[in-house]
Order: C-alpha cells, then sequence, then structure tokens
C-alpha cells in the first residue's frame, strides 16, 4: 500500500492534484476541499497522504492533507452505503473535530447538512462510528477548536501540571465544540477534568 507521496505540485484543484515524484512518476490524485485548502502553491514541495480504492474496474488514488482525514476516510468506507464520493464530501464540509463531536452526541440533523447525507445515512453513520473515532482527537490542533488558541494553551497547560494527558485534553475539547466557547479558561478547566474523571470510570 501506499502510505504517503511526496514530490512537486504540478496540479491543484479543488476535486484533484498531481504531484510529481524525484523518480519521474506523476500522480493524480483525488483530494477534499479540506485538503486543497492547504496545498502549497504549484510548483513546491508537497506530501500527501493516500489511500488506494481499488473496486471492479476502478482504480483511484486518494490523497489527504494529514493522517487524520486518511483514516477517517478509510473508517467512511467500510460503512455500507458510504462510498468514496460521500466519504470526500463529508471531510470537505465538516473538520474532524467537528463531526467525531456530531457523532459521539448522535447529532444527525447535523451530519445531513453534507451534501448527499441522507437522515437514514446520518443515522447509519451514528451507529456504525459511535465510540470508534475519539482516536482521531489526538492529532487536533488549537486551530481546531472553538475556543482560542491562547485559551487552549492555558487550559493544556493547567491540566498538564495537574498530571493529566495533553492529548486526553485537546480531545475532550474538541468533543464539547461551541459549548467551550462559552465557559471561562477556569470553567473550561473543571469541565475537562470532570469529563476525563467520567471516562476514566
Amino acid at each position: 500500500m501506499i502510505n504517503y507521496i511526496v514530490g512537486t505540485l504540478i496540479h491543484k484543484s479543488p476535486v484533484n492534484a498531481v504531484v510529481e515524484t524525484p523518480m519521474g512518476l506523476a500522480f493524480e490524485l483525488l483530494i477534499p476541499i479540506s485538503t486543497f485548502e492547504t496545498l502549497p502553491a504549484v510548483g513546491q514541495p508537497c506530501k500527501l497522504f493516500t489511500h488506494l480504492h481499488i473496486a471492479q474496474d476502478d482504480v483511484r488514488l486518494f490523497g489527504f492533507a494529514t493522517p487524520g482525514e486518511c483514516e477517517l476516510y478509510r473508517q467512511l468506507n467500510r460503512i455500507s452505503g458510504v462510498g468514496p464520493k460521500s466519504a470526500l464530501s463529508i471531510i470537505s464540509t465538516l473538520p474532524i473535530p467537528t463531526f467525531v463531536k456530531a457523532i459521539e452526541r448522535e447529532e444527525s440533523a447535523l451530519l445531513t447538512k453534507v451534501p448527499g447525507i441522507g437522515l437514514k445515512s446520518a443515522q447509519r453513520l451514528v451507529i456504525e462510528l459511535k465510540g470508534k473515532l475519539r482516536h482521531l482527537l489526538d492529532l487536533a490542533e488549537p486551530t481546531d477548536l472553538e475556543v482560542g488558541e491562547s485559551t487552549v494553551t492555558e487550559v493544556e497547560n493547567a491540566l498538564q501540571t495537574l498530571g493529566f494527558n495533553s492529548k486526553d485534553v485537546l480531545r475532550e475539547l474538541a468533543l464539547m465544540g461551541e459549548d467551550a466557547s462559552a465557559l471561562s479558561s477556569e470553567q473550561l478547566i473543571k469541565e475537562v477534568i470532570r469529563r476525563l474523571y467520567q471516562r476514566s470510570r
């Protein structure tokens, strides 16, 4: 399996990218919009994590900006009724923390905002994925969260001092989503501690 491709970006659009490797091979990859938005300028070095899709009379290479996007794509493709097109649409529409929060909270209505995902498909996603994606939040960046970077840093540092794992803290902040933005740093610290203790029981 091809884990990732490194080379020079020679073409990009919201739906695909072409990367030429040092060996002179050029790979065309289908990409989500979230990956397109992070691509460098044409002619610059580029690295994309990949998934090779092989089906009857259909071989396609998909590219993603992060390992998290690539892993989510693979998880989505395992679900009956969710094909490559719908999987890309989900990743293009919802940031990973938002999608995972919607799954964990069973917010089917939020999932139906994704083009091509109806209520039945959204409910199937919740049933199939709940509890299986939280590890993706270990890759969350402060800019992916609903609170300011300075607040995230303050909460993270305070809880690290108390012995909590930084990845666990970021995961809980991501799952809180918009609720986190309404709380002060002190309230966030208390809420994250409460959630972490609940999960440890």
